[in-house]
């Protein structure tokens, strides 16, 4: 076994140093990094189409309006609006679709 102990260990210990989250609390944490995940994979399949038609982030940056390194940023996950998005992948002859999903349906939302 590792140093640490076991995982049950570990969160006894963790738990003992500090006051347990709500389940509110944890569900927010979650949430929050599932929307850093997919901002991060989103930016990462933006600067795979871009270097696919042998396009530089300053050129982006000029057919989109934005700095280039503000172009760096999207690449990295720092994705703060749907439009800027969809202006990104538009200038790459792309589009971005937004689906709802709940239970067994999906509606395209925009």
């Amino acid at each position: 076994m590792s140093e640490g102990g076991s995982w049950a260990e570990v969160k006894r210990r963790m738990s003992a140093a500090g006051p347990e989250a709500t389940d509110a609390e944890r569900e927010q944490r979650r949430q929050a990094a599932r929307t850093a995940t997919e901002a991060y994979v989103l930016g990462h399949h933006l600067r795979v189409i871009r270097e696919e038609q042998g396009l530089t982030q300053a050129q982006v940056a000029r057919a989109v309006g934005i700095s280039q390194a503000r172009v760096s940023q999207i690449e990295r996950g720092e994705i703060h609006h749907l439009e800027s998005m969809r202006t990104y992948a538009a200038a790459l002859g792309a589009k971005i679709k937004v689906s709802i999903e709940y239970g067994d349906r999906t509606v395209g939302a925009a």
